[in-house]
């Protein structure tokens, strides 16, 4: 963050806090001892902070995109839509059932707010230096705890909309594949989940006793999936079905192959991007995010179709035992491979995994010929071509049943905690979440009778989150056991195990269609090659549409509110009002504390 925005966003808020705290911390009132005046001024300028808080968030991601011209109209567009929400805070009617009584509720806001610019601060003081990734995270943590603090006004719109449709599915049932240590795990997530992935709502509309239907149309928790666009043939309609499909459940679409390096620069020199460009453009018509992967990916033949290292690197540097003269060449290509890159899709791409099973003896090449500070280099050149970009450090974990050795969870997390004692600037560790044992990789299908233990996974995943980062789960899959229902729970159950720990921000379904991608002679998708939901895609879409989507029909209390408990994401609400339908938009994002939503004429 620069001096100037730190002066823009600090100065007002600083003279709104002392304003705040003046009004606040008095003991005395006027003569009535009605604290309402005092309190919904206070709740006003929260409300402003907060706008102010979040047009900055905004500017910041201005400052990835481009071009100049871009980035002054993306700015211009934060200012509006600063000034379109500080309006919306000044209009705004709250309901006299939230009448202040006491200045108690008066310093409430203020040391909420207080509370808000201390975690900011905290926060930020861990980014390393030029990590505007790390920056900015904090500053929108700080918005959405700023917003907790008042009210977030919300634009009335006429009319109704078209919600959409979410596939309901089946539970699994645990208790018959899963032994009690397993069991307990798993009701320990769901515990820690009620909190975690949960807040509490006020929703105030002002049409007393009016029917009201609400509905979570977006998870915040970033579900995903990959896209191939080689395994599509033009006009035959598939991947319209799979965007359909993977718009409805997810909100991340992870470049599968397109931006690795054997596809950029397929010939030494000559840097290719029309997969790449075609795949993020279809990425942002359906208005997914975009993660790319990867960037070094040291596998060699026969393991190297999946296109990681070019063929024509593998044959100029053949050898592990390099001159200092050939190291350096090859250091020269690897950074101006990732900067051209990166640097490319600045401001398009949200994730980046720089790199991809690095601790893997099967895939170490960029380690045989350069020695393991090369992962140094890929994250400070990466973090050089977009400041502003998440990346990851990707590895797979043995702890679930690849058996074909490589690192085990306590190997990643030693690496990883070496990695950023150096300085490295890490975002988030990823864990490939293949629960199949390795040989299926190279086609033979042994073992697939057995599985990973629950609460065994559950200790490794605890392993790796001593690492103190963000957990991306990378490339799920659940081949094993290849009994439908046992499966079923298996997937279940640690998709439980995922939503209740704090750390894990991301699940990538891997196979989510089951023609897409690799092995789906072993039936890994969610859905099947007809479209049709398999056993264990019901119990995961039970867990996303069900138990853990956010939809309620009620009728509004006597102030025109009402008050309920969802799931952290994107809503949509509707009821008819004296004028008609009508229906808002609004966010529930991560946060202590109530959020009152205002409807706003």
């Amino acid at each position: 963050m620069t001096q100037a925005t730190v002066t823009k966003w600090l100065s007002p808020a600083l003279t709104l806090l002392g304003i705040l705290l003046v009004s606040g911390c008095s003991n005395s009132s006027d003569s009535s001892g009605d604290y309402s005046a005092q309190w919904s001024q206070a709740i006003l300028d929260a409300c402003v902070v907060a706008s102010t808080t979040q047009a900055d968030v905004c500017e910041a991601q201005c400052q990835r995109l481009g071009d100049i011209a871009t980035q002054s109209a993306c700015r211009a567009a934060c200012v509006d839509s600063q000034s379109a929400v500080q309006a919306q805070c000044e209009s705004a009617s709250v309901s006299p059932s939230f009448a202040c009584e006491t200045p108690d509720c008066v310093a409430g806001v203020n040391a909420c707010l207080e509370q808000a610019t201390e975690v900011f601060d905290g926060c930020s003081t861990d980014c390393g230096p030029g990590n505007a990734y790390c920056e900015n995270r904090c500053l929108t943590e700080r918005a959405n705890a700023e917003a907790g603090c008042g009210f977030v006004p919300v634009k009335v719109e006429p009319g109704s909309v078209a919600l959409p449709v979410f596939s309901s599915g089946a539970p699994a049932q645990l208790s018959a594949a899963l032994d009690d240590a397993e069991l307990a795990v798993v009701d320990a997530a769901d515990e820690r989940a009620a909190t975690l992935r949960q807040r509490e709502v006020r929703l105030v509309v002002g049409e007393p006793d009016a029917e009201i239907s609400i509905t979570q149309v977006e998870h915040a928790f970033r579900f995903g999936v990959p896209l191939d666009s080689r395994e599509f043939e033009e006009g035959d309609g598939r991947l319209a079905f799979y965007g359909d499909i993977a718009r409805k459940h997810t909100s991340l679409l992870v470049a599968e192959t397109s931006l690795k390096w054997r596809n950029t620069e397929r010939e030494a020199g000559q840097l290719t991007f029309d997969l790449a460009d075609f795949e993020l453009a279809w990425a942002e018509s359906l208005g997914f995010d975009v993660k790319a992967h990867v960037l070094l990916w040291g596998n060699e033949p026969p393991l190297a179709s999946g296109s990681g290292t070019p063929d024509w690197l593998r044959e100029q540097f053949p050898s592990t035992d390099l001159s200092d003269a050939e190291q350096e060449a090859l250091r020269g290509l690897i950074k101006a491979h990732i900067k051209a890159v990166v640097s490319r899709y600045s401001g398009r791409i949200a994730v980046w995994e720089v790199t991809n099973e690095m601790l893997n003896p099967l895939t170490s090449w960029f380690v045989d010929r350069l020695g393991p500070t090369v992962v140094d280099d890929a994250f400070r050149w990466a973090r050089e071509a977009d400041p502003g970009v998440e990346l990851v450090y990707n590895e797979w974990i043995n702890d679930i049943f690849t058996g074909l050795g490589g690192p085990d969870a306590i190997a990643v997390r030693d690496r990883v905690i070496a990695l950023r004692d150096a300085g490295v600037q890490i975002d988030a560790l990823g864990q490939q979440g293949h629960f199949a044992p390795g040989l299926v990789n190279v086609g033979i299908d042994e073992g697939l009778d057995q599985r990973t233990r629950v609460d065994d996974y559950s200790a490794a995943l605890e392993t790796l989150a001593q690492a103190g980062l963000p957990i991306h789960i990378t490339e799920v899959t659940f081949a094993a056991p290849d009994d439908p229902e046992l499966r079923a729970a298996q997937a279940e159950a640690i998709m439980r195990i995922w939503w209740g720990h704090p750390q894990v921000e991301e699940i990538i379904f891997w196979n989510f269609w089951n023609p897409l991608g690799p092995r789906s002679r072993l039936n890994l998708g969610l859905y099947d090659e007809d479209g049709n939901l398999t056993r264990h895609g019901e119990a995961i879409l039970s867990l996303l549409n069900d138990r853990w989507r956010t939809r309620l029909d009620a009728r509004l209390d006597g102030a025109g509110a009402i008050t309920f408990t969802g799931t952290h994401g994107e809503y949509i609400a509707q009821w008819t009002s004296s004028s008609g339908p009508a229906y808002i938009r609004f966010d529930v994002p991560k946060g202590a504390g109530t959020l009152t939503v205002v409807a706003v004429q």
